[in-house]
């Protein structure tokens, strides 16, 4: 059984285009999900940068607003 390799904010960031420091806050506020080493040492998945990924992706507009069940305040 192979295990997938765990990989530092900075590395993450370098494979998906952000920073370090916007790779750290997705993890601080709850967004992107990490292995805990020790207090200070967190570690990432490329499978969570998937979830992440596919839970942050938003198409145009929402499933209510197609159906007419939001209305607006004007």
């Amino acid at each position: 059984m192979s295990q997938e390799k765990l990989l530092s904010p900075k590395e993450l960031g370098a494979l998906v285009g952000l920073s370090t420091a916007q790779i750290r806050a997705l993890m601080n506020d709850g967004r992107l999900e990490f292995v805990e080493i020790t207090p200070k040492t967190r570690l990432l998945t490329m499978t969570g940068w998937e979830r992440f990924q596919k839970r942050a992706t938003k198409l145009r507009g929402d499933e209510r607003e197609r159906d007419g069940s939001v209305s607006s305040v004007n």
